[in-house]
């Protein structure tokens, strides 16, 4: 629970810092601690490795195209700000301290660890929007829109 808090407020702080309306804001804060939840939980099976970070951008991807539709916004004011607690930047870093300390080898698990989470976090945000959008917006083949 106190994990999924500061979820929240992490989403809630980056929401801030990118202008998102303060009445926006909580629904962000919601979303990212949903998505962090999620994906702690699916984390906790044994051998997931990536699955818990697919799934936490799912769940974001899939709740911002919801929250995006009923509050009448943009998908990326709830996006960005709760997909940021899921980059993996640490393992970025680690991989150039390792690099720099000429430790390849480990520098080489961290780099490619932080290039397939984030490619587990584009798909899952993409995965989500390919299969909400069309159920949530559906077009009308004779409509003006």
């Amino acid at each position: 629970m106190q994990q999924a808090l500061f979820a929240a407020l992490t989403t809630m702080a980056f929401g801030f810092l990118y202008q998102v309306r303060t009445s926006l804001l909580w629904i962000a804060g919601v979303i990212g601690a949903l998505a962090w939840m999620a994906s702690l939980t699916v984390s906790l099976i044994p051998g997931a490795g990536l699955l818990g970070d697919f799934v936490g951008a799912f769940v974001v991807g899939s709740l911002a195209e919801v929250a995006a539709l009923w509050k009448k916004q943009p998908v990326t004011i709830f996006v960005v700000p709760a997909i940021i607690s899921f980059v993996p930047g640490y393992m970025v870093y680690e991989s150039m301290v390792a690099f720099l300390k000429n430790h390849f080898n480990q520098g080489l698990r961290f780099g490619l660890t932080a290039i397939f989470s984030a490619a587990a976090l584009s798909l899952g945000l993409a995965l989500a929007t390919a299969l909400l959008r069309p159920l949530l917006r559906p077009r009308h083949p004779f409509s003006s829109h």
